[in-house]
């Protein structure tokens, strides 16, 4: 390959991971019930006959679900999986025209040609990582010259092609795979291609006069709303382009391009579960998600981020891409997904009703969040436990078996016996024929301030928000214990410092209204630096308010084992009654559950909230019809039977130019 900047950080070979628990059901479920049950002879359709001219974007549905199965067909390389894959190969290949052109448009530069095209690159070169079988890479190599003979220097820019009120930034997203054609080939008008559509990203044209500028304003920091078109999903989708062209250039300008775009991200667009965006635009989300927004966090924008997130964890070694991940794992993304796995959210509420997405395309009998929501939970097994240059480094606590090759060949297997984040103990056991000298890193995520490690009893110091590198002669069967701070901590919202929510460790709780019922009262979270005062002359206990703070502070958690089916966690949360100035003041208790299971009944009468204003009152906890502003269908969409094609009315579309 060509690679002029190794991965700090580098994914266990095929096969070699195995995860359980919660986590691992889950990722088993999307497996068996969506990917590889998918009806994927359907998505060749489009590039078969040419449906796309009306600006539909069935050319996506190929790619997207291909990269998911490549995935899957990683984590669990069967004679099944293989020729589910091998089959798909070879229906899209028998679209290709003599020319090498693979588009579900009849004429060159539809709406969503350039688009289509990117995700069939990606599937084909996914295909030739995980087989070898050169026939892909040879069908891609011929697909992208025939792009770069409509689109190189002194053709078509790709900067006025697709969708003018994305700016482009669909079609120049097609970034990634040519670089990644690069990487394998070595083919110099490939890079020469992609530093040339980087360069149009800083040139006026007919779609923006001052130009994309994505390098220059990622730099300069500017907000991601006021970066080009706010269009979230294609426009970190064209920084993971950056990304892999960094890696064939070494230029530095594109990762710190990169890093500081997702930076800014973190900071003004990610809502407390690990996603953006409103009506798939960035919205300011961090500041604006306590309000009932439209249409908020596209399951395209959670899976992109977190595979942008996992592309910045491998060229950076840096454990706030991880803590990222799993808070988007275990909050956002998983809860998108109903709960066989066989169907995904389109967008996903903080309070209301979870729905599931309307049949988008009838032609491919799917959606793009349905499609692209496993793309990012099948990642998991990539970076759960890595490779780093001085050995492995676990950066996700589950139970499960990973097998690496040290530097010098060895093999080495890290058992983890845990049942977080349920519990705070993780034990991980060493497994190796020979002893050897080498590191091993574990991540201490930030919000765990009292964490304990020991290896064989040894206590080692942790730091949060940072790995703790232990190098030693590694035997096997030495333990190493971790115990992590999984107390409630009550969150402040960064744009109303009156709404609190609480994360317990990576999840983040809710309400739920099976568990609560809603009355005419108010009530106020009670934190445990909450204190109680007393008057002997009036026999009487109450409580006296203080200033409003957006200091973190501990609330008191206490699982509880009587859970509605369906339902991971639940915990006795401590609330305060309190309905006037001294008087008749007393401790309630709600029950609230982890945010990935309130409202996966994926029904009108299950309704959640996150936020919780001070004080909440009980009356309105739960608004209802809020599916109206999450789907602009007649009807609220159900999840279809994949065994029975279910054509349901479409949402508000971009599919003109």
């Amino acid at each position: 390959m060509t690679i002029k900047f190794k991965d700090k950080l580098v994914r266990p070979e095929m096969g070699k991971v195995i995860l359980e628990g919660y986590l691992g059901k889950r990722i088993e479920s999307c497996i068996r019930n969506g990917v590889m049950a998918a009806q994927h002879s359907l998505y060749a359709i489009p590039f078969r006959e040419k449906t796309d001219d009306d600006g539909s974007w069935g050319g996506e549905f190929w790619g997207k679900w291909f990269t998911s199965a490549s995935l899957a067909y990683r984590y669990q390389p069967t004679e099944a999986h293989r020729k589910i894959l091998n089959n798909a190969v070879e229906e899209l290949l028998a679209t290709q025209e003599s020319n090498g052109r693979i588009s579900s448009c009849k004429e060159d530069f539809g709406v969503w040609d350039v688009w289509g095209r990117k995700y069939a690159l990606l599937g084909l070169i996914a295909y030739y990582e995980e087989t070898g079988e050169r026939k892909a890479l040879d069908a891609a190599v011929h697909a992208l010259d025939d792009l770069i003979e409509v689109a190189g220097p002194g053709k078509r820019k790709l900067t006025e092609t697709g969708l003018s009120l994305l700016e482009a930034l669909s079609s120049c997203s097609i970034l990634e795979p040519i670089a990644l054609l690069y990487q394998h080939t070595g083919i110099a008008r490939f890079l020469e291609f992609a530093e040339y559509l980087v360069s149009l990203w800083s040139e006026p044209n007919r779609y923006t006069p001052k130009g994309m500028r994505l390098v220059e304003d990622a730099l300069e920091g500017l907000e991601p709303v006021r970066i080009s078109s706010p269009k979230g999903y294609e426009m970190m989708s064209c920084f993971e382009g950056l990304c892999e062209l960094y890696r064939v250039t070494g230029n530095q300008t594109y990762l710190d391009a990169a890093v500081k775009f997702a930076n800014r991200v973190r900071k003004k667009e990610i809502m407390i579960v690990g996603s953006g965006s409103s009506g798939e635009l960035w919205c300011d989300g961090a500041s604006r998600q306590t309000e009932l927004i439209e249409q908020p966090m596209e399951t395209c924008v959670t899976a992109t981020w977190v595979k942008l997130c996992y592309q910045l964890l491998r060229l950076t070694q840096d454990s706030v891409w991880a803590d990222e991940m799993e808070i988007s794992v275990y909050n956002s993304l998983l809860s998108a997904m109903v709960p066989d796995g066989s169907w995904w959210a389109y967008f996903s509420a903080l309070i209301g009703e979870r729905v599931p997405s309307h049949m988008q395309n009838e032609i491919v009998q799917c959606s793009c969040c349905s499609a692209n929501g496993p793309r990012g939970l099948l990642t998991v097994p990539g970076w759960a436990v890595m490779m780093g240059t001085a050995g492995p480094v676990v950066n996700l606590y589950v139970k499960g078996s990973w097998k690496l090759k040290l530097a010098g060949g060895q093999e080495v297997e890290l058992l983890q016996e845990t049942d977080y984040p349920e519990q705070n103990r993780i034990s991980i056991k060493v497994r190796q024929q020979v002893t050897a000298n080498y590191a091993i890193s574990f991540r201490i995520p930030s919000w765990s301030k009292q964490t304990e490690l020991f290896v064989n009893g040894e206590k080692y110091v942790c730091e949060p928000g940072k790995y703790v590198e232990i190098t030693r002669e590694w035997t096997d069967g030495d333990e190493v214990e971790l115990v992590l701070d999984l107390r409630g901590r009550v969150m402040t919202a960064p744009g109303n410092v009156n709404q609190k929510a609480i994360m317990r460790g990576p999840v983040v709780l809710a309400l739920d209204s099976r568990m609560v019922k809603e009355e005419n009262v108010t009530l106020w979270l009670r934190p445990d630096s909450m204190k109680w005062k007393r008057n002997e002359d009036w026999n009487m206990d109450y409580v006296l308010l203080e200033n409003v703070t957006a200091d973190e502070e501990y609330i008191e958690l206490t699982p509880i084992a009587d859970k509605p089916e369906g339902v991971w966690m639940a915990f006795e949360v401590p609330f305060l009654y309190r309905p006037s100035h001294f008087v008749k003041h007393e401790k309630r208790t709600l029950f609230m559950c982890d945010y990935t299971s309130a409202g996966n009944e994926f029904c009108e009468q299950n309704r959640f909230r996150v936020w919780l204003p001070q004080p909440l009152y009980m009356g309105s906890a739960f608004p209802t019809g809020t599916w109206r502003i999450l789907v602009h269908t007649e009807d609220r969409p159900k999840i279809p039977d994949r065994a029975i094609q279910i054509p349901q009315s479409g949402a508000l579309s971009l599919g003109r130019n």
